[in-house]
């Protein structure tokens, strides 16, 4: 089939099946933000342990102590 000959029902179907192969795609893809490193892995298991330990302090507290 060439450009010529495409009538606009079939190029209609063609973009409809774009679309169906573009939303299976995006529904496949990985959100880059939701994959953690080993790094950051180690550091929120760092995280949860001082906050389970009561070591953490606010930031209104962080300032104080600061004096700013």
């Amino acid at each position: 089939m060439n450009a010529e000959s495409i009538s606009m029902e079939d190029m209609k179907k063609e973009i409809d099946i774009l679309k169906k192969e573009i939303k299976k795609i995006k529904s496949d893809m990985i959100d880059q933000d939701s994959i953690l490193t080993e790094e950051d892995y180690i550091f929120l298991q760092k995280y949860r342990l001082e906050k389970e330990k009561g070591l953490l302090i606010s930031e209104s507290d962080a300032r104080k102590g600061l004096g700013l």
